[in-house]
């Protein structure tokens, strides 16, 4: 008997949501293009675009040597194309979805905690306290040794002086009037990381002064080094997910009009080196990509049923890293690897005994980790170009698929003390994700005892995978992947079902599993030779 988890359903449903406005986002951001207002009404003024010079557009018709009708989508991308060169555009089209998706996601965000605690429950390191200012020190030291940045050094103090204070105003605002607790319960100020707003705003001034005007490396060193202060406030246990994406949209956003303000007070005064012109870049090339992958995954069958008991899978968080190194346009040759946490609750029959009493009459609760699932695999990647920025891809792997053991305890209460949980609560309800070291540690209270229920074994097994994916390539060496996968795995495993009177059930368990994984993925970029300007 299958049954698919509804909890599952609503979070797909849920993050459908999120990902659909990404991809509204991403290319739209929110000006939107069909509206024109004047100048006086709208402050943030179109740049001009090099690739319509000297072209003109009149209708539906392009100028060029001779003129050339346009379809609809063709007018369309010359919609987009325009869109994305006004400064609203690059002032929020990175910054606003990382903020949508943390306030949207901030209901869910126990997922990736719960994923955190079934790996590195007891990680705890404070690197992340200096390392967040590692792209500031970067940019000062470039300064002080004489590489021409952007900005005069009085434009570019200005400039961070703006920056910080939009940036610690708006942090600040939020932490002590959302009073969100931290997932350590270390404070009610969780609400959104300052660490990692600090850091994007390290990231995004080296990208204005150095990235945007001598090579994208530096934007990228900045950027690697923001994601993983991001990353490490979520290993530290001192964030949600929703902390850091909302931070680090802050932090992007703070800088952005911390520049813009300076710009409307210097004008031109004080620009000492101006952005590349990337207008001519030639994207119609070979592009490997790696970077970090995040999602959410759940399980195709979100049932198990065994002789005395019943496992229910529901919809957990998965991590990874993933890349591909192109052979040419279209086709490539890559991997990934992850780990993922999906929750798990148990239904137990109602006819187990202890010291002659019913089992349901003395439990207090039931202690169970969660299902832990690793991958690494590898095979072929495909990429077809929609556009300039946008590409469809998809990718056939093969590999490992491992789950870990599991263990099942139940916290009974003295003989002579009933049980207080309600009579009809369904014993699902009863579960409680711990950690593999917390099911191990006493935390019970006086004359209560922990009774082994059942314990699942590790598997090893040999997988395979496919998916979909959409990229839109943000920046010169910057793109963002949309993705859905799959991945199918022949499961072999032994389960062992304790009872109360002392004897054990071993029992083999056969099946075929197949997961699925809806996320995204923020890739670092690398183009292959021009052949173009090289003729």
């Amino acid at each position: 008997m299958e049954q698919f988890s509804l909890y599952g359903v609503k979070w797909v449903r849920t993050l459908f949501c999120c990902v659909l406005f990404g991809c509204i986002c991403l290319p739209l951001s929110v000006s939107a293009s069909c509206i024109k207002p004047s100048a006086d009404a709208f402050p943030f003024t179109p740049i001009a675009d090099p690739m319509f010079q000297p072209d003109t557009v009149a209708g539906d018709t392009l100028a060029l040597d001779s003129a050339v009708r346009l379809n609809g989508w063709q007018r369309f991308q010359l919609k987009v194309d325009r869109m994305t060169q006004t400064r609203l555009y690059k002032m929020t089209y990175v910054a606003v979805p990382l903020i949508v998706a943390g306030v949207v996601l901030n209901d869910q965000r126990y997922h990736f905690d719960a994923l955190r605690d079934s790996y590195i429950p007891t990680f705890r390191y404070h690197y992340d306290d200096y390392l967040q200012y590692g792209p500031m020190v970067l940019t000062y030291g470039l300064k002080l040794a004489g590489v021409p940045g952007r900005s005069s050094w009085g434009r570019m103090l200005v400039s961070n002086v703006f920056s910080a204070a939009l940036m610690a105003g708006f942090v600040n605002t939020l932490k002590y009037s959302v009073k969100q607790p931290r997932p350590d319960g270390s404070g009610n100020n969780s609400f959104p990381s300052g660490h990692t707003a600090t850091a994007f705003m390290a990231a995004t001034i080296l990208h204005k002064e150095y990235g945007l005007t001598h090579s994208p490396w530096y934007s990228i060193g900045g950027y690697m080094t923001a994601t993983t202060i991001g990353v490490s406030r979520l290993m530290n246990n001192k964030h949600w997910i929703s902390d850091v994406l909302v931070g680090a949209g802050i932090g992007i956003l703070s800088t952005e009009l911390g520049y813009y303000l300076t710009d409307l007070i210097y004008k031109d005064r004080g620009l000492r080196r101006p952005d590349r012109d990337d207008s001519h870049f030639n994207y119609d090339r070979k592009a490997s990509f790696f970077g970090l992958y995040m999602g959410f995954n759940w399980a195709g069958k979100s049932m198990a049923y065994f002789n005395h008991a019943g496992i229910k899978v529901s919809a957990g968080a998965i991590s990874g890293i993933e890349g591909a190194w192109f052979i040419n346009r279209y086709i490539g040759i890559g991997g990934r690897a992850t780990i993922a946490s999906m929750p798990m609750a148990v239904s137990l029959q109602d006819n187990q005994m202890v010291d002659g009493e019913a089992l349901m009459s003395r439990l207090e609760r039931i202690e169970i980790s969660s299902l832990k699932v690793s991958e690494v695999m590898a095979g072929a990647y495909f990429s077809y170009p929609l556009s300039k920025h946008w590409s469809v891809g998809s990718k056939l792997l093969c590999g490992t698929y491992s789950i870990r053991k599991n263990r099942v305890n139940a916290v009974l209460n003295p003989a002579q003390q009933e049980s207080t949980l309600p009579v009809n609560l369904p014993v699902a309800q009863l579960s409680r994700g711990v950690t593999e070291s917390q099911q191990l540690a006493d935390g019970l209270e006086e004359g209560q005892t922990r009774q082994p229920l059942m314990e699942i074994g590790s598997s090893e097994s040999f997988g395979f995978g496919t998916g979909l994916s959409f990229m839109y390539l943000v920046g010169r060496n910057l793109g963002v992947r949309l993705f859905y996968d799959i991945s199918f795995s022949p499961v072999h495993f032994k389960a062992k079902e304790y009872n109360m009177d002392g004897s054990v059930q071993t029992s083999s368990i056969r099946d075929f599993n197949y997961s699925s994984t809806l996320g995204g993925s923020v890739c670092i970029l690398f183009f292959g030779k021009d052949k173009k300007k090289a003729k």
